[in-house]
């Protein structure tokens, strides 16, 4: 392909950023450099979400801007790309006329041929089709990530829960563990990069190497990369409560690349929502496993993701829920609408809510929880936390970092960190989504 620039808009879970930083490895190999602004690109990909309707109404609405792009450059490839394609296939080649490809979420790996097609012939093209080995989706770690020390690695793709809610089985496919082989040569790369720190990532990742023969755990996986030189620190999301066991507290404990802090969805305080979700755990199952978390890991942090408005929650339920956010007092949750998605069994359950009732809902919980976050951060202020460097603020210019616990961390003033520095700083003030900190002292350097 002859020289020209590319534009990646981006939708969606850490898995979704993570395929973006993929294809966009694929476009630079194809010799394309980012493009500043969407309507300048001459391969324009809107990588998509289906989890919630809002999500993917963003979708259609950066659609809609393609006329208006291909009027000042005929000759744009515009490729949908993630759930919303696995979704919709060929119905968003009707549904956009100036759309030429929609690739779904197990072909990632086909773009450069599909963009080479569509140059050569013009071809409206759909591939939307599961592979049944998970290996053959693994895309080498993209030379440019989030961050120069910071890298995420899929080592499993897809869900078989079936929630009644969630949308995630149909866009994703089954569970399919990478091999560990795959995963620890994938690290110990990145590792010679420089990356010191690595998010695992899979839709259940705690579920990695149960659809295997071959013994893999995800705790045995654990183990081995923390053996990896260079490999400062390991973290993983996000976790289903039915898979969580010892196994893993005990590896979050013993293992000391592996950082303390666990995103373990609870979803409703309430047991009937809970199985009318399809969850296969009740709140006091859920409740004991934090309780064994925080017996074996001390001072955890702990994040969730809440539904609120599930078809027929009473009062009662959301009351439940309220409850719950006070009694295991998480760190952080991310806390949603309910909200119908297609072929779940929840969309055809009776007795969904005005969107009133949900909001109302929702901002309670957004209450309470604001509260319960300030807390921990205020009672932060004055201790002393190990932060690795991730970068720079876009906006205020600020050296900026996270804790162990993933708690950000902005510095507090001119300072000789640099990225890559893994540092001591002690807390000055706690905000309500961050921290500020001071330096007082260097634990390792970037070479």
């Amino acid at each position: 392909m002859a020289k020209g620039t590319f534009y990646i808009e981006t939708y969606g879970c850490q898995m979704n950023e993570h395929d973006s930083e993929k294809m966009a490895s694929l476009l630079e190999g194809l010799g394309l450099t980012p493009a500043s602004e969407a309507d300048k690109a001459d391969v324009f990909i809107v990588n998509t979400c289906a989890i919630r309707e809002k999500a993917e109404h963003k979708v259609y609405s950066a659609l809609g801007k393609l006329t208006s792009y291909k009027a000042k450059n005929p000759a744009m490839v515009a490729v949908v790309a993630g759930c919303v394609a696995q979704q919709e296939k060929e119905k968003l080649l009707k549904r956009v006329r100036d759309l030429d490809a929609v690739l779904g979420t197990h072909q990632i790996a086909e773009l450069p041929a599909v963009i080479e097609k569509i140059k050569h012939d013009r071809s409206r093209i759909v591939e939307a089709s599961f592979c049944s080995d998970a290996g053959s989706l693994h895309i080498a770690a993209p030379r440019k990530g989030r961050s120069p020390v910071c890298s995420f690695v899929t080592i499993m793709q897809g869900c078989s829960n079936f929630c009644s809610y969630c949308v995630v089985p149909f866009t994703r496919g089954p569970e399919q563990s990478r091999a560990r082989t795959e995963i620890i040569s994938e690290v110990k790369e990145l590792a010679a990069r420089g990356v010191k720190e690595i998010t695992l990532l899979g839709q259940n990742v705690n579920a990695y190497g149960k659809d295997r023969r071959d013994g893999d755990s995800f705790a045995g996986l654990l183990s081995n990369l923390d053996q990896i030189p260079g490999l400062l620190r390991v973290r993983f999301t996000t976790s289903h409560p039915r898979d969580f066991d010892d196994d893993l507290a005990n590896a979050m404990a013993d293992l000391g690349t592996v950082c303390e802090h666990i995103h373990l969805p609870l979803q409703s305080g309430s047991d009937r929502i809970l199985r009318a979700m399809n969850r296969g755990y009740t709140f006091p199952e859920y409740r004991t496993k934090i309780r064994t978390l925080r017996e074996a890991v001390p001072g955890v942090a702990i994040t969730a993701d809440m539904i609120v408005g599930f078809p027929g929650e009473t009062e009662e339920d959301f009351q439940q829920t309220l409850q719950a956010l006070e009694e295991i007092r998480f760190d952080q949750i991310f806390s949603f609408k309910f909200s119908a998605r297609p072929n779940t069994a929840a969309r055809r359950l009776p007795l969904h809510f005005e969107e009133e009732i949900k909001a109302e809902r929702l901002a309670k919980v957004h209450a309470l929880q604001d509260r319960i976050t300030q807390e921990y951060h205020h009672a932060a202020e004055g201790t002393v936390e190990e932060v690795l460097i991730e970068g720079t603020s876009p906006k205020s210019g600020q050296l900026f970092g996270r804790t162990r616990t993933n708690k950000i961390v902005n510095l507090d003033a001119a300072n000789d960190a640099r990225v890559g520095d893994l540092i001591e700083v002690e807390i000055v003030r706690g905000l309500n989504h961050s921290l500020v900190g001071h330096k007082i002292g260097r634990t390792t350097q970037d070479s």
